[in-house]
């Protein structure tokens, strides 16, 4: 069996049944949405950036709001079924916490969209590794339904 590992980059969406893989690196105040039908060994990931889009919006996938929609209505298409299907975050981090400068904590402002977006779409939270002060890379495997978290100065953690 030929296993691919895509890499999902900022403001990239995409979806692959197992044993292919998806990951995003990374990730600083960037959220990875990762949804999963076990079922169907599929899963779909989102990088975004910001949390809201604006309207007209050319890029969906670049914003919280419309790229978590846009992910589970391609979940849908692919032949998941919503009351399989399960979310887990990963991201969100408040990069320049230390800096004395006013800055909007878009990490945390990105993982609240995201959620309030799942809940309003009937999709369970099961897991998440979010906020915080530092980096993060995720590499996600639909077959196990497993994420590896890659945190920068902290051991690995799988959610």
């Amino acid at each position: 069996m030929n296993t691919e590992e895509r890499v999902v980059g900022i403001a990239q969406m995409a979806i692959c049944h197992a044993p292919s893989k998806l990951s995003c690196l990374g990730l600083g105040s960037c959220v990875a949405v990762i949804l999963c039908d076990p079922g169907l060994r599929l899963g779909g990931m989102v990088h975004v950036l910001l949390p809201s889009a604006p309207n007209p919006c050319a890029i969906e996938e670049k914003y919280a709001d419309t790229g978590t929609r846009k992910l589970f209505k391609e979940m849908l298409v692919n032949g998941a079924k919503k009351e399989r299907m399960w979310a887990k975050l990963v991201g969100g981090a408040q990069m320049f916490a230390n800096m004395n400068l006013y800055v909007m904590d878009i990490g945390k402002q990105n993982a609240l969209v995201v959620r309030k977006v799942l809940r309003e779409l009937g999709v369970k939270i099961i897991a998440e590794d979010v906020e915080g002060s530092r980096g993060r890379s995720a590499y996600f495997d639909p077959a196990t339904g497993k994420i590896l978290v890659l945190t920068a100065f902290a051991p690995p953690r799988t959610i």
